[in-house]
């Protein structure tokens, strides 16, 4: 810092949104050859920052991080040193912290955590698991005679909860489990669907619950225990499905089915803040917005290439989807133009099969790919903030889920794996 006055001058106004590291926002002469350390050291001298003190800071000029000097970003935009600059920044984001790693029998490929720290997994065993804050696994369900896809809690609190398990036999199974006697029973069995499920959400008022297949379609289904078997029309099932049905299980029909996509559906996600807006992305390379209420597809978005993932930020209000090519897209579900990408994520190597927004963040998302890695962003940013790798051999991703600051995966190395992560980055101004 004893050469802050070498070389070119530009004039710079920092602000933040993060009250604890405010500076005043007056317009200061910098060298126009510092780059993000050289400003993160600007910041941490006006604030006094010494020793372990330091914190390191990112820069954004216009919403894009800084990743040149202030210099290059000049000619870059074709600006002169008398312009002022106005930087925001925001303390670093440290990389994810890997805590622990469970082997299950086969590949993990569904994975939810809880707000009350509980974990659930679903593997190609055709096995359920459910493992407690210390990642101990407390029960094993057996059911499905196929293998899992997705996983949902319902309810828990505690000891007791409920939860829905969706597998390639076409059924969706609704659990209920106590720790404190270590038992677990089916609720009552799902059945509609005439091939595999691969995707479930529970609407925002936990009445409700969607389901995407294989066979193109979505079905609604209502959370209440039945106490007798709905009419299941029989003509549906094969031979086999009788044979390895269970036959004192309650049986639920759906209350509804939203026909549209034209090629398995692949992701399924209500609306955090809306109990009858959902949204689905399939193979058919669409995604679409759906008015449950009124049983109406109302938006639909195109592009080149088949969705295997969705996921939708109550902060930002985009859809992130992940698809066949290395790409993750950002979508604008209020734009009427419908095959205007926002934003496209470049990075992967492989089929993005998972995608999840940051709890807290209107910017923050990850995702997981065939690859063998999960990705860490900040969409204000060209590449990924960081990148994790899922195990050896570059073992494929089916399934991420980022719940607090804990990111969870699972994938064809038979592991659950869970990241802290810390955000530093949230919309969420501190005191």
């Amino acid at each position: 810092m004893d050469t802050l006055a070498d070389g070119p001058q530009v004039q710079v106004k920092f602000v933040t949104q993060q009250r604890q590291y405010a500076i005043p926002e007056t317009s200061i002469q910098t060298p126009a050859r510092l780059r993000r350390y050289g400003l993160s050291q600007i910041i941490n001298l006006v604030l006094q920052n010494e020793g372990e003190k330091q914190r390191p800071f990112d820069f954004l000029i216009e919403g894009e991080f800084l990743r040149t000097s202030l210099a290059e970003y000049l000619e870059e935009k074709n600006m002169s040193t008398e312009n002022v600059l106005t930087i925001e920044y925001v303390e670093s984001m440290l990389p994810p912290t890997p805590l622990s790693s469970y082997e299950h029998d086969d590949w993990v490929s569904a994975v939810q955590a809880h707000h009350s720290g509980g974990f659930l997994t679903g593997s190609y065993d055709n096995h359920v698991r459910l493992w407690n804050k210390q990642a101990e696994c407390t029960q094993i369900l057996s059911g499905h005679s196929g293998a899992i896809k997705a996983v949902q809690w319902l309810t828990s609190d505690g000891d007791n909860g409920t939860l829905l398990s969706g597998a390639l036999d076409r059924s969706i199974l609704a659990w209920e489990y106590n720790h404190s006697d270590n038992s677990h029973s089916v609720l009552y069995e799902c059945r509609g669907h005439t091939a595999g499920i691969e995707s479930i959400t529970l609407n925002v008022n936990g009445d409700r619950f969607a389901t995407g297949s294989a066979d193109s379609m979505i079905k609604i289904w209502t959370t209440t225990i039945p106490t007798v078997s709905d009419h299941i029309e029989e003509v549906t099932e094969t031979r086999k499905k009788r044979r390895t049905a269970k036959e004192d299980r309650i049986l639920k029909a759906p209350i509804l089915t939203l026909a549209a996509h034209t090629g398995p559906v692949s992701a399924v996600v209500f609306s955090p803040t809306s109990a009858d807006t959902l949204y689905s992305g399939g193979w058919d390379h669409s995604v679409r917005v759906w008015d449950v209420e009124n049983h109406v597809n109302v938006t639909t978005k195109n592009c080149e290439k088949v969705v295997h993932a969705l996921d939708y930020s109550q902060h930002s209000g985009l859809l992130a989807t992940g698809h066949a090519d290395p790409t993750v897209r950002l979508w604008d579900p209020r734009s009427e133009d419908s095959s205007v990408v926002k934003q496209t994520l470049v990075g992967h190597q492989n089929w993005v099969t998972s995608v999840s927004w940051s709890p807290s963040s209107s910017y923050m998302l990850a995702s997981g790919s065939y690859d063998g890695l999960i990705k860490v962003w900040d969409i204000r940013a060209k590449g990924a903030l960081y990148t994790l790798s899922h195990g050896k051999g570059s073992k494929k991703v089916f399934s991420i889920d980022w719940n607090n600051d804990i990111l969870l995966s699972g994938g064809e190395d038979n592991q659950m794996k869970i990241h802290k992560i810390q955000d530093h980055l949230s919309d969420r101004e501190e005191a």
